[in-house]
């Protein structure tokens, strides 16, 4: 008989680990020398280390959780930290710093290489992606849900034992 709450743990364990590689991990260190996120992040708040030193240690967390949600010992704790992480991105979203409304890349990478502020990138009136990013956020914060909820219906229930009746089942 097969156990459907195993199958949905692995699948979107692996579903959730891609989305984080492929969202999270990948644009962090290939292609870009200015990540326009933290790089528009860091425009914004004047916090000079965002881009690249926070794009890298959120690169390397990702990276660290996809292997956490892979391995079966470690899932709960990688899906959890895929919630915190998702979490901390979808806040990210809603403040002015960051916004709902990231700018479209080609011209805001270019714009941040030529050293123009946050105001002169605002009055050139890019396109924005209208939520894109913060809905990937969001999609893999459901991921991540998704992973631990089947994680723990896969887990057996453990018996309480007739000489410790106060152990309480985990």
């Amino acid at each position: 008989m097969m156990n459907h709450s195993r199958v949905w743990s692995w699948g979107g364990a692996v579903v959730l680990a891609l989305s984080l590689v492929t969202l999270w991990v990948w644009p962090k260190f290939v292609g870009v020398d200015i990540h326009p996120i933290f790089g528009w992040a860091e425009a914004q708040t004047g916090i000079a280390w965002l881009e690249p030193n926070a794009r890298y240690a959120v690169g390397a967390l990702a990276a660290l959780l996809a292997v956490l949600v892979i391995v079966p010992r470690t899932r709960f704790s990688g899906a959890v930290g895929a919630l915190t992480l998702s979490a901390v991105f979808v806040v990210a979203h809603m403040t002015p710093w960051l916004g709902w409304n990231i700018p479209n890349y080609g011209p805001l990478m270019e714009a941040l290489a030529a050293g123009r502020t946050a105001a002169e990138i605002e009055a050139m009136g890019l396109k924005g992606d209208r939520g894109a990013h913060l809905s990937l956020a969001l999609i893999n914060a459901g991921l991540a849900v998704l992973v631990l909820a089947a994680d723990r219906l896969r887990e057996p229930k453990r018996a309480k034992r007739a000489d410790r009746p106060f152990e309480f089942a985990v």
